[in-house]
C-alpha cells in the first residue's frame, strides 16, 4: 500500500501521552482544506490518523458508539488496550473494503499512558512513539533521536512539535498548522492548535 497523505505522531511520556497531526487535507497534490482536524478526543481516549478524512470520521463515530455500548452493557469502563483491540477488530471486519487510514490510539489506565498503532487492516502494535503517513520518515527520525520515556509531557511536547515541523518542511501533503492532544496521568487533557 502506498503512503497515506498527511503526518501524525504520538509518544508516551512519564506523566502522559501526546498525539499530534498537521492540518492539511490533500488529495494527490491538490489541497482541499488547510484546517482539517486529524487529532480528536474520543471520550477519555485520543485518536489521530492519516489517510482518507471521511474514513477517519466514520471510524470515530463507530468507536464512540461501540465504547459507550461496551461500558453500558458491561457496567464498567473499557481499558485503553481493550478499546484499541475493539478498533482493531472493527478495521479487520472491513478487510475486503478497508478504511483507508492509519491510526494512533492513546489513553491512560491506572496512571499508565499507552499508545497503539493500527494499520488499515487492524494490525495492532503498542509502542512508546510512532509516526504515520507520508511525512513519517522525517518525523520518526526526530522521535528516535530525542524521545525519552522518562521525560514529562511538557518537555515532550516540544519534540512532537519539532517532529511535525520537520515533516511539514519536507512533505508536500503535510502543512498548515499543528493540532495536539495531551492526555495526562492526573486525568486532565488539553488540546492545542499551533499556527505556522
Amino acid at each position: 500500500m502506498a503512503e497515506l497523505p498527511s503526518t501524525a505522531v504520538g509518544a508516551v511520556f512519564s506523566d502522559g501521552v501526546i498525539l499530534g497531526a498537521e492540518r492539511r487535507l490533500s488529495y494527490g497534490y491538490y489541497v482541499l482544506s488547510k484546517s482539517a482536524k486529524k487529532v480528536h478526543r474520543l471520550l477519555r481516549f485520543g485518536i489521530a490518523g492519516v489517510g482518507l478524512f471521511g474514513d477517519m470520521q466514520t471510524l470515530m463515530k463507530i468507536m464512540n458508539y461501540e465504547i459507550k455500548y461496551y461500558e453500558m452493557y458491561n457496567n464498567r469502563k473499557i481499558s485503553t488496550k481493550a478499546a484499541a483491540k475493539l478498533l482493531s477488530t472493527i478495521l479487520y471486519q472491513y478487510k475486503f473494503m478497508p478504511f483507508i487510514s492509519e491510526l494512533l490510539f492513546a489513553g491512560i489506565d491506572d496512571s499508565k499512558p499507552q499508545l497503539f498503532v493500527l494499520d488499515p487492516l487492524g494490525s495492532l502494535i503498542q509502542d512508546d512513539y510512532a509516526a504515520l503517513g507520508s511525512g513519517a520518515k522525517v518525523a520518526i527520525g526526530i522521535l528516535e533521536a530525542e524521545h525519552k520515556k522518562d521525560m514529562s509531557v511538557d518537555a515532550g511536547k516540544e519534540i512532537i512539535i519539532k517532529a511535525l515541523r520537520a515533516a511539514i518542511e519536507r512533505d508536500v501533503t503535510s502543512g498548515d498548522g499543528i493540532d495536539l492532544l495531551i492526555l495526562r496521568t492526573n486525568g486532565s487533557s488539553e488540546e492545542e492548535s499551533i499556527q505556522l
